[in-house]
């Protein structure tokens, strides 16, 4: 994948603060200043996953963190960064980022942004083969946002380079990321357990007994 910045930039300081916090200046400062050099080398093996995905951001995410678990050498464990991730998440700046969607208000953005990815993959996926497969099920569930993914190249990724243990904690952002976004998210299966599919329905905070 090509190298961007951005993503560290604007991640490393709330990585950096969160580990200060739960663990100690010395583990921060390490984590994050060995943690950039190794988010490089991540990208430079990670498979090309295409101009213009709109999934792309989704695995630059997932690459920052594991670049500052790499950087404290393991020292954290995955439970423990998935609360680093949470913490992140929960940042006043994020949290004023996703909290511009409101699903009780717009239930099918999930769908629509998916259908969006779904359209580039038909358009490149020969060219980028090594991505996300996107599946529907409109008759499943009256309410929200419903699709999965046969595959997951995140997940393969880690598998390659012996990281895998760090998955559950990176797929587990995905709860926080709906809840932020006044939304629940009903899972049942992931691939980085080992199920054939990630699963993702997805509806308002204030929808009762969802169907």
């Amino acid at each position: 994948m090509k190298y961007v910045g951005i993503y560290w930039t604007v991640f490393a300081p709330l990585m950096k603060k969160s580990i200060r916090k739960r663990f100690s200046k010395e583990l921060a400062d390490r984590a994050i200043r060995q943690g950039k050099s190794e988010y490089r080398g991540l990208l430079s093996r990670a498979d090309d996953l295409g101009p213009g995905n709109p999934m792309a951001m989704n695995a630059y995410f997932a690459y920052v963190f594991a670049g500052a678990w790499l950087g404290s050498g393991k020292e954290i464990t995955p439970d423990e960064m998935a609360l680093v991730m949470t913490d992140v998440l929960e940042s006043g700046l994020l949290r004023t980022v996703f909290g511009m969607t409101d699903m009780n208000r717009t239930p099918k953005k999930w769908e629509r942004d998916m259908r969006k990815y779904e359209a580039w993959y038909k358009a490149h996926g020969k060219d980028y083969p090594v991505n996300w497969v996107v599946n529907f099920d409109e008759a499943l569930h009256q309410e929200g946002s419903y699709y999965c993914f046969t595959r997951c190249p995140i997940c393969e990724f880690c598998q390659r380079e012996g990281i895998s243990e760090l998955m559950p904690a990176l797929c587990s952002t995905d709860e926080v990321m709906f809840r932020l976004q006044h939304g629940k998210l009903f899972r049942e299966y992931t691939i980085a357990n080992g199920d054939g599919v990630c699963d993702y329905w997805v509806v308002g905070d204030k929808v009762k007994n969802p169907k």
